[in-house]
């Protein structure tokens, strides 16, 4: 299909209201207009059109976004992340979707866990024996939008487009607005969901340069790298990446120079981390403070039960139980077992089901929440077909009206089945947005 008539076909008025029912309907953040999908709604059909005629004129500009600090931990700066309007929201959706048909034969996205089961495959074949992890510093930020554009330009040439996309990543990220803001000059705005196709294609040649290696094992996840190696090799190819970045205006932290940040090691001798997992050889496991910040989530919801007017020991289970399975929502698995289902350590399982059981006794419920045990055979086993685990696409209207009506004292009374539908996704999306904190450390979601 021809560049245009593809880059139309996603900005038809059809497809942008699939693409709002389907993504964007039921996320809240509201970004620098204040403007909820309540209001929205009822000037959708205008707003839509908006974006149909002004992105294939080209004429559509994006407002600025609405800066969201999060914070990386004591002593590190926060991460900056951008929230686009709603109409925005659309319309960056409708882009990613464009940009992820045209260079499919570019960019790959795996999960996190499926990067991970690569890594456990080749670390089993005995071909290395020693790894390099590198850190890539403030990747997003540094992202130079010329060289950028080049790349972009090898799959589209028509100058519409790349106004879009020129528009979508110059847009300044601000607290509060003020006429004197100027456009964003460097960098790739964080948050959006262009901000990873964006990247993925920024560094294309270079994943493939060394993906098609047959020496090593490389593995690239936004700004996390890890290659497995040949001991005598080790310096030679950090050296020789580092570089490689460097021609790319982008920062490696040297293993020599900054141990701290990167890091070289033999396999048989030392554990290392890579994506929130901890390796010691063919013994994987959750790295420590990933688990320490699963417990005390944990925790939070038996405290949030305990100081809670009702106190609903159902609501209390439901709670539980969709933290300890993760679930399934717009078609995508959320929380923390999906995320680390590749790990071996089956110790760790147990000693977490206990620690919910302790928490049980020592709160004084009588419930029977499920199992991290059984959790992760389903995960690994049967993960759409479980009905241990969640999967909120499966419900009907009259499912969801239980829901609200049970967990979240929500009456539906006089309620369309729209109306269902809406709040019920509304009030899901918090949920698994809670279960997604537990992973904000690594800058990662499942």
């Amino acid at each position: 299909m021809k560049v245009i008539t593809e880059f139309n076909r996603t900005f038809s008025l059809d497809n942008l209201n699939n693409l709002y029912q389907q993504h964007i309907a039921t996320s809240y953040a509201t970004g620098i207009d204040n403007m909820n999908h309540q209001v929205f709604r009822e000037m959708k059909d205008e707003q839509v059109s908006i974006i149909e005629r002004k992105v294939l004129e080209g004429s559509y500009s994006f407002t600025k976004y609405k800066l969201k600090l999060i914070s990386k931990g004591r002593g590190k700066s926060p991460r900056e992340i951008s929230i686009p309007t709603i109409r925005d929201r659309l319309a960056l959706r409708a882009l990613c979707d464009f940009l992820q048909i045209r260079f499919k034969d570019d960019i790959n996205f795996d999960l996190p866990q499926n990067v991970i089961r690569d890594v456990k495959t080749d670390m089993s074949t005995g071909q290395f024996d020693a790894f390099i992890k590198l850190d890539l510093s403030n990747f997003y930020p540094s992202i130079n939008h010329q060289l950028l554009l080049q790349r972009l330009r090898r799959r589209i040439r028509d100058k519409v487009i790349l106004n879009v996309i020129e528009s979508s990543i110059t847009a300044p990220t601000v607290p509060k607005p003020h006429a004197s803001d100027r456009l964003n000059e460097k960098g790739v705005p964080q948050g959006l969901s262009t901000s990873n196709v964006l990247a993925a294609i920024f560094l294309s040649n270079l994943d493939k340069r060394y993906n098609t290696r047959t020496d090593i094992a490389y593995y690239r996840y936004v700004d996390d790298i890890l290659i497995l190696c040949k001991k005598s090799d080790c310096e030679l190819i950090a050296e020789d990446v580092i570089a490689q970045f460097k021609r790319l205006r982008l920062k490696v932290h040297d293993p020599i120079k900054a141990p701290d940040k990167s890091s070289i090691g033999v396999i048989s001798d030392e554990a290392f981390t890579y994506l929130g997992y901890h390796f010691e050889e063919q013994f994987i496991s959750a790295r420590s403070g990933s688990v320490d910040k699963l417990r005390e989530s944990i925790l939070s919801i038996f405290s949030g039960y305990k100081h809670s007017k009702l106190k609903s020991q159902e609501f209390l289970e439901w709670r539980l139980n969709l933290r300890i399975t993760g679930c399934i929502f717009n078609k995508k698995s959320k929380g923390w077992l999906f995320f680390f289902s590749e790990i071996t350590d089956k110790k760790l399982l147990h000693e977490l089901d206990a620690f919910i059981m302790m928490l049980c006794k020592r709160f004084e419920v009588d419930i029977k929440p499920r199992k991290f045990t059984k959790a992760f055979y389903q995960v690994k086993h049967k993960k759409y077909d479980s009905k241990y685990i969640q999967n909120f696409d499966l419900y009907n209207h009259n499912e969801m009206a239980e829901i609200l009506i049970k967990y979240f004292n929500k009456s539906t009374e006089g309620m369309s089945n729209e109306d269902v539908e809406i709040a019920f996704k509304k009030r899901v999306a918090k949920q698994v947005k809670e279960l997604e904190t537990d992973l904000l450390d690594f800058g990662y979601k499942v």
